[in-house]
């Protein structure tokens, strides 16, 4: 594909739509063709850009090369199956999905129709993550034995508060980041979980905070805390951290801040990297989405539909986890 390329948006719904509209349309080759949605803030959104609007995104994709799905975690699926066509590129946001079933029909979809579908998960994509995996594939670590991330952030407002529309709460919405970098970085695949939640710090019909233990292939433990845990007068939203513990060293990354340090054994001096604050993870996102789209060819940094499965898959087994007190196996396609 050369040229332009047609982008069709279906919902605004999503807290990073406005950043997404913002850099589709800044891009030089994206034509937005359509703004699908039936809630006022799709028409105005469509309105403000001088870009067509319609009320539903069935058969937007036969007029666009790519798709991006900026609705609520509940109509993920049904947004895909509305747009679905040979060869389109859909990129939607996470979590893929907000239950295991709408997670193995919308692979069987993407599959089904012959989509290219891939899973908004941009942390991945930044330089200080980078700059871990290869601390890890060149062996300064060992072998990992364990792992401890975080993702807090502030509570967010509207449809995330409602456990139809998103499927859950800070465990639905903050686990995606930190599960794919643990896979991203030392492979193998979350076996099981067991999780603490609840409502502990704001209340509400959903969970504000939750702390996940998980078995990881290969005997690894790990864990992770997703926690809406910071106030309102936060500085920042929040943040996305990792620690990896091998046999040889210790290394730390704040993904956010663009920091990597590094702790070995007597003979390696402790290093401290600082990676670059504040890269737009959003466009860092669509740059690599439109790229596929126009040469037919992922970059192998792009998450597709089985990293965000992946991820959403942990969050389902931790809620399981929580409802049953016991430790949750995490379910793949193929136990579904």
């Amino acid at each position: 594909m050369s040229g332009e390329i047609r982008v069709g948006v279906v919902s605004t719904a999503h807290v990073h739509a406005r950043s997404y509209l913002e850099r589709l349309r800044a891009h030089p080759a994206v034509v937005i063709t359509a703004i699908a949605g039936d809630a006022p803030r799709d028409r105005e959104a469509a309105e403000a850009l001088g870009v067509p609007w319609r009320p539903e995104a069935e058969g937007l994709g036969a007029e666009t090369d790519a798709i991006v799905i900026l609705s609520e975690n509940a109509h993920h699926r049904r947004d895909l199956e509305a747009v679905a066509r040979p060869g389109l590129y859909v990129l939607c946001e996470k979590p893929l999905a907000p239950t295991p079933e709408d997670g193995v029909r919308m692979l069987a979809a993407a599959d089904a129709a012959g989509v290219h579908l891939f899973t908004a998960l941009p942390v991945r994509m930044l330089g200080s993550v980078t700059a871990l995996r290869l601390t890890v594939a060149t062996g300064r670590l060992g072998r990992i034995v364990a792992m401890a991330g975080t993702n807090h952030g502030t509570r967010p407002p509207g449809w995330f508060l409602d456990p139809v529309l998103a499927g859950g709460g800070a465990v639905m919405d903050h686990v995606s980041h930190v599960i794919d970098l643990m896979h991203l970085t030392i492979g193998g695949e979350p076996e099981a979980v067991r999780c603490l939640g609840g409502s502990r710090l704001y209340g509400g019909a959903v969970d504000d905070a939750g702390l996940l233990l998980l078995d990881w292939e290969g005997g690894v433990t790990a864990t992770l805390d997703p926690s809406w845990s910071r106030p309102p007068g936060y500085p920042t939203w929040g943040d996305v951290t990792l620690e990896l513990v091998g046999e040889r060293g210790v290394a730390r990354l704040d993904a956010m801040n663009g920091h990597l340090d590094f702790y070995g054994g007597a003979q390696d001096a402790p290093a401290h990297r600082h990676l670059g604050y504040g890269e737009d993870m959003d466009a860092l996102l669509l740059t690599a989405f439109l790229q596929a789209a126009r040469s037919g060819r992922a970059p192998e940094v792009l998450a597709d539909a089985r990293d965000g499965f992946r991820a959403a898959a942990v969050s389902w087994a931790a809620y399981r986890s929580w409802r049953t007190g016991r430790v949750e196996k995490v379910p793949t396609p193929e136990r579904l």
